[in-house]
């Protein structure tokens, strides 16, 4: 629920096929915020009061920029499924790496007038690979207010509803460790604490 210092929010979110990605949705429609799904299939996630969804790729800035227009803030959960990865595309492709989600989403949000974004990766697997030490670089020399969250994919089994369900068990949710990173996130996102650095929830 909103607190009388809580308004409510808008939030886009890539990667919402991930149980992550799935926990940040109830998470966010349970403080009464609207989440955005950002999706190649518009109907893959079936719709809930408070929760829309929009066509979105990460690795497009046009597109981007459209996706995420009005919106207060913008999480991404990079190498989550159906989430578009470097090794999925040809040499003849358009780059769909981690510099080029990077560049599109800086890009993009710029255009789009949104100043935060949330950038979601197993960073300690990925940080000393080429793309990602420029895509950081990157990120060091912009003036948007980022954070980065590590965290290994979840996977891709739970649904809102499963999360949703078990969110109201207390300690027989099987799902507490997963939801409370997802608070954690959510915590950040109403009230920035790591602008411009890195975090990580520990077990």
């Amino acid at each position: 629920m909103l607190n009388a210092e809580t308004s409510r929010l808008k939030f886009a979110l890539y990667g919402a096929h991930d149980d992550l990605g799935n926990a940040l949705l109830v998470e966010l429609l349970s403080r009464q915020h609207e989440a955005v799904a950002l999706l190649e299939d518009l109907n893959s996630i079936s719709a809930r009061p408070g929760l829309r969804t929009k066509p979105g790729d990460p690795f497009d800035a046009m597109r981007v920029s459209e996706s995420v227009a009005g919106m207060d803030a913008v999480i991404c959960l990079f190498q989550t499924p159906r989430l578009p990865a470097a090794d999925a595309v040809t040499g003849e492709s358009p780059r769909r790496d981690f510099y080029q989600a990077v560049e599109s989403l800086l890009i993009g949000l710029e255009r789009a007038k949104v100043k935060c974004l949330v950038l979601i990766a197993d960073f300690p697997a990925i940080e000393l690979q080429p793309e990602v030490e420029a895509a950081l670089q990157r990120l060091v020399n912009h003036p948007l207010h980022w954070t980065l969250v590590d965290a290994p994919s979840a996977g891709n089994q739970l649904s809102v509803e499963a999360l949703a369900e078990a969110a109201g068990k207390g300690e027989a949710n099987p799902y507490r460790e997963l939801q409370r990173i997802a608070a954690g996130i959510v915590d950040e996102l109403e009230r920035p604490q790591h602008i411009r650095q890195r975090i990580h929830f520990s077990g």
